[in-house]
């Protein structure tokens, strides 16, 4: 062999090789989702594994319909599963069964990740948004219902700085650094505001001096400040399948959308068009300082954290 040739050999081999074991997935695989290189179901956990290249530690893991996104520390991206509209990013339309590494974020630093069912999104720490896969509901914030296989900037965020992101079935949530927030894509029964047009770009949550929250409709190239409960900006995002919930920086909880299975814990199962308050205990509308929420299909945990 030629001089240097076997040390080339292994230091290719070495950078194919996984490390060890970071995460475990099991269940439904036969769209790659599983991450361990196959197709198949798996009833028992199975190893989820990355190459020795990645710049960091996994930090978050964000799961869509079939498909996934690991961040690391770094701020690298990694996508796996069903690709069939774009959601990986990769440019094609193709099923990967194992972690990849996205090659457009190779010059930013990704700093926030989320998936919807067939669409994903990534915030950078300079606060631009990049979207892709299917967004035939808006969903992707470009101005128009295409979809896409490789990140393209949301157009409807160019001049905003994007920190925080929640992506339900068909609609996307997108905190802006400040406590802006907007909501695009559908909800199932109605576009997020049924004022919006059906091509849908980017509507703003109004927070009002009252107890409640309205929607306004705003176009792409004009979007207006949003402004806030009593001096409160939103903290906390999270969008289930069809419905959505928000924290206030106070601790006060408020929801809306699909409501068929009481999981807008407002008393009844209506859908709700705008964001409604949230009573959590006997003292009225109660708030805890600090408050997570999250969505599940058709469900809602709400954790104080004080």
């Amino acid at each position: 062999l030629p001089q240097g040739a076997m040390e080339k050999a292994a230091a290719a081999a070495a950078e194919e090789e996984p490390e060890e074991a970071w995460a475990w997935t099991w269940g439904a695989g036969t769209d790659g989702q599983l991450g361990n290189g196959g197709f198949q179901d798996h009833h028992l956990p199975q190893a989820l594994l990355l190459p020795p290249r990645c710049r960091g530690r996994v930090s978050f893991v964000a799961g869509g319909g079939a498909h996934a996104i690991a961040l690391t520390s770094d701020g690298e991206v990694f996508t796996w599963g069903r690709g069939t509209h774009g959601q990986l990013g990769h440019g094609n339309i193709e099923n990967i069964p194992h972690p990849k590494s996205v090659k457009f974020f190779e010059n930013y630093t990704v700093t926030c990740v989320s998936t919807g069912w067939n669409h994903s999104g990534f915030a950078t720490d300079s606060g631009q948004l990049f979207m892709c896969g299917d967004g035939s509901f808006g969903q992707l914030g470009t101005g128009d219902n295409q979809s896409r296989n490789l990140p393209f900037e949301a157009t409807s965020f160019t001049t905003k700085h994007v920190e925080k992101l929640a992506f339900g079935m068909r609609h996307s949530l997108v905190l802006l650094k400040g406590g802006e927030l907007y909501a695009i894509g559908a909800y199932r029964h109605q576009k997020c505001d049924p004022t919006v047009s059906e091509n849908a770009v980017a509507r703003q949550l109004n927070l009002t001096t009252a107890s409640s929250i309205h929607h306004e409709p705003s176009s792409a190239s004009n979007l207006a400040k949003v402004p806030s409960i009593h001096g409160q900006q939103v903290t906390q995002i999270a969008a289930g399948t069809e419905h959505s919930a928000l924290v206030t920086e106070s601790g006060a909880l408020f929801t809306w959308g699909w409501g068929e299975h009481g999981q807008l814990g407002l008393g009844d199962t209506c859908d709700q068009v705008v964001p409604q308050r949230v009573n959590l205990g006997d003292e009225g509308s109660r708030s805890y300082a600090s408050l997570g929420v999250y969505c599940g299909s058709g469900f809602t945990v709400a954790v104080s954290q004080a």
